[in-house]
């Protein structure tokens, strides 16, 4: 009572369910008449642990309390899981207990045949009668058939279990403590979560493994984009042993990569995309008509799809600043100072500084390097009211010269008195800014933007500040909502108001298959849009040819009229107790449709150390190894070649249909295909496979198979009607690979194999996605990396490495 009823009184309703605590749906009403609404979800909570930043105040509540809490929830019991030794044991133990019964049975009636023989009970040997109500045949067989249990019980190996489980204690004890299975680089060893299943480590038949994260390192690097049709492989960010003559080339893009090629060398220089996010601005970032001023100098005869093509690559570079969930820290060393002032950096940091600070210095030093511009530390302010005035777009042909001893004076468009700090202050202070993001995609995206001008400042709620480096400022974004992603939509969206025009503006990344599919219709209608879709298309097959993977941007203007309709079911969904999630999806993607292509991204994901050895060696041992994974099918299968789990010497079967009937078409074909080879081996050149393509080998031998599905495949072929052809299929391959696979297809594929063929099981993952497939396995390997730690939680097993494996 002492504060403003209206603005603290709020009534609550929740959903708290104890089973999902990673679910939690609903709403507080407050104002004067209760009638607002404000949404509430799983973001809402902070859970134990948790670190609040860039917050003046918080009004919170208890949830989930005693009982109900986190901790508490998972000190239970671990799901129970037998292994294949225990259930052997399980079987006999019931057999001994039968044949005890038997046993026991049988002397307890022959007794009493035996005891009835005799007339007198004074004359039965060895037994005394007190009374003659204590001789009776029945009664006697009756008690004596518990001093036969008592007698034989011996029958029943009970030393065996105490046996066992002091055996099993000796093994996770060693496991626990082996050296061979510590990681240095994170300080963690093998942890046994199941202690009664450890023997079936060395009895497995079936592997199951994701790729993010556990093939790979999951630490990803920006390697190439493609923006409105043109290929732009991307230079490192960092590199330890810089030279003038790398440092001429560090922040720039060279030119684009034959569309048959799959390597990057041979790089030539390219300045453009360099010269074009340097001019980025609030003007540039604007939707209006061209104006071409010729007193200024310019040329008249302006290629409008080139301006066009200019603000797609400033959009681009914004929209991987801003579409994501990243909060930056500016004071990272603020939080690693001791008490005496001195700053504690982690090796990855003090080998970040090193390279910085090495690079500032080259870039302020050396005067003659006409490819980088100078450090000035300008971070001037300024007024959206002062950049209301005519457009003069950039000429395309004045640009930094790249050449040494080329004209890049300070009269060059990038070197201006007003621009001449474009990027200076954002390299300058990187050493000092920290990116926290969910996963190292969102990461290498924010970085690579950072590396070429467009630096994300700062994140606050409803607000998002970037510096555009055309302005030398920084400038701030109203951030509206943001579309989170989820495995049906595939996309991340974030609606954002311009500064200057007040224009909403719709921005999102996905999956190639989920954005495309939504563009605007003159990209089907218009020819010269869709060779835009055809090249964007190629560069993202010869990037999953590359192994990398790959995320398409595209962006809306959005009508406020509409915008205003469409926030009205957003809240309401958002608001709703029940059924929340599938409602948000749904109007999530009554917006998202009639984007404009901007382009896409090729991000690297290196394969852990040891991984093509350790496959090798399972695959030898008999063990069949399944890679399950939500990545394109050129990524998976790249991966899949470089880890050793497609030999050079295999055919490839792809396996990509429409609908059930065309699935069904292609299993019959395969099978028949296989078939025919057992019975006369053919060279693979003469093969021919509906909607397949396979290494070729001329020669007339025993054929191994190598089998790839795609989600939309995968999902007919897990229908009761079809899993029996699908298995027979994947029996007569030696590698399996199942890409963009959602989390419970994963599942059902490991339950598919474990209820048919009665193999034993070993699913490995890392992230929330694989929890499925760990806990439907025999055995359960979370892999502790960079997807948090629920993989761990629900696992029987956690190790660091997939090399562990072995």
């Amino acid at each position: 009572d002492k504060f403003k009823p209206e603005k603290f009184c709020y009534e609550v309703e929740c959903d708290l369910p104890n089973a999902e605590i990673y679910k939690f749906t609903g709403y507080i009403k407050h104002g004067p008449d209760r009638k607002k609404k404000v949404p509430l979800n799983k973001d809402n909570l902070l859970l134990r642990g948790c670190t609040i930043r860039n917050t003046d105040f918080i009004e919170g509540m208890v949830v989930y309390g005693g009982h109900e809490t986190k901790a508490m929830l998972n000190n239970r019991s671990p799901r129970y899981k037998r292994s294949k030794l225990e259930r052997r044991i399980n079987r006999d133990v019931i057999y001994c207990v039968v044949l005890l019964l038997l046993m026991c049975f049988l002397s307890a009636i022959m007794s009493a045949v035996w005891l009835g023989a005799f007339e007198d009970s004074t004359i039965v040997p060895f037994i005394p009668f007190e009374s003659e109500e204590w001789y009776n045949p029945y009664f006697q067989g009756f008690v004596v058939f518990f001093t036969y249990i008592i007698l034989f019980q011996t029958v029943i190996p009970l030393a065996l279990y105490v046996s066992i489980e002091l055996v099993k204690l000796g093994q996770v004890f060693f496991i626990n403590y082996d050296l061979d299975l510590y990681y240095e680089k994170c300080d963690k060893r093998m942890e046994c979560r199941a202690l009664n299943i450890t023997e079936d480590l060395g009895q497995i038949d079936y592997i199951f493994s994701d790729k993010t994260g556990t093939l790979t390192e999951n630490e990803m690097e920006f390697k190439s984009c493609t923006i409105w049709g043109t290929d732009y492989p991307h230079a490192p960010e960092f590199d330890e042993n810089i030279d003038d003559s790398e440092t001429d080339s560090r922040y720039s893009i060279g030119t684009n990569i034959s569309k048959s090629s799959s390597t990057m060398e041979n790089l030539k220089i390219e300045p453009g995309l360099f010269r074009e996010v340097m001019t980025m601005s609030l003007r540039s970032l604007t939707n209006v008509e061209v104006t071409v001023d010729s007193s200024g100098g310019r040329s008249t005869n302006y290629n409008e799809m080139e301006y066009q093509k200019s603000q797609k690559i400033q959009d681009f570079f914004l929209l991987m600043a801003i579409c994501n969930t990243v909060v930056v820290t500016t004071h990272a060393h603020e939080d690693l100072m001791d008490e005496s002032g001195i700053v504690h950096l982690s090796p990855e940091e003090e080998k970040q500084e090193k390279r910085l600070s090495k690079l500032n210095g080259k870039r302020n030093g050396n005067g003659n390097n006409p490819h980088l511009p100078p450090i000035n530390n300008i971070s001037s302010k300024v007024p959206v009211d002062s950049l209301k005035k005519p457009i003069h777009p950039p000429k395309l042909t004045d640009s930094w010269s790249f050449a040494n001893g080329g004209s890049g004076g300070r009269d060059s468009p990038l070197r201006t008195p007003s621009e001449g700090s474009l990027a200076g202050s954002v390299y300058s202070d990187m050493a000092k800014i920290r990116f926290e993001a969910e996963s190292p995609d969102e990461l290498a995206l924010v970085r690579a933007a950072a590396t070429y001008g467009c630096c994300l400042k700062k994140r606050s709620h409803g607000k998002v500040t970037v510096h555009l480096p055309g302005e030398g400022a920084e400038v701030e974004f109203d951030l509206l909502h943001i579309l989170s992603f989820d495995s049906t939509r595939k996309r991340m969206s974030v609606i954002v108001k311009h500064p200057m025009t007040k224009e909403i503006i719709l921005l999102t990344k996905g999956a190639d298959s989920q954005v495309l599919s939504v563009l605007d219709k003159k990209y089907k209608e218009n020819e010269e849009y869709k060779k835009i879709v055809e090249d964007t298309e190629d560069h993202l097959y010869n990037y999953a040819l590359q192994g990398l993977r790959t995320l398409c941007m595209a962006k809306r203007i959005l009508h406020k009229k509409e915008y205003k309709r469409w926030k009205k079911k957003f809240l309401e969904a958002e608001a709703a107790m029940q059924d929340r999630e599938q409602k948000i999806m749904d109007v999530a993607c009554d917006i998202e449709k009639d984007f404009e292509l901007l382009g896409a991204t090729g991000i690297e994901d290196k394969l852990q150390d040891g991984v093509p050895e350790t496959i090798k060696k399972l695959r030898d041992a008999g063990i069949n190894v399944w890679v399950l994974t939500g990545d394109k099918q050129e990524t998976a299968i790249e991966i899949a070649h470089s880890s050793q789990l497609f030999d050079e010497d295999q055919l490839m079967i792809k396996l990509n249909a429409n609908d059930k009937e065309e699935t069904e078409a292609f299993l019959d074909h395969e099978l028949g295909e296989i078939e025919k080879d057992k019975k006369q081996p053919r060279p693979s050149s003469a093969r021919r496979r509906m909607g397949s393509t396979k290494s070729l080998r001329g020669v007339t031998q025993k054929m191994e198979y190598a089998l790839v599905v795609d989600g939309k495949t995968l999902a007919f072929c897990l229908e009761k009607s079809l899993e029996k052809k699908f298995l027979r299929l994947t029996q007569m391959c030696k590698s399996v690979v199942c890409c963009r696979a959602t989390p419970i297809q994963k599942g059902l594929v490991v339950k598919l194999v474990m209820d048919n063929l009665k193999k034993l099981s070993l699913a490995i993952g890392d992230g929330a996605n694989d929890v499925s497939m760990i806990q439907t396995a025999d055995v359960g390997v979370g892999i502790s990396g960079q997807e948090g730690m629920q993989a761990v939680m629900a696992s029987d097993f956690a190790i660091s490495r997939f090399c562990f494996l072995q």
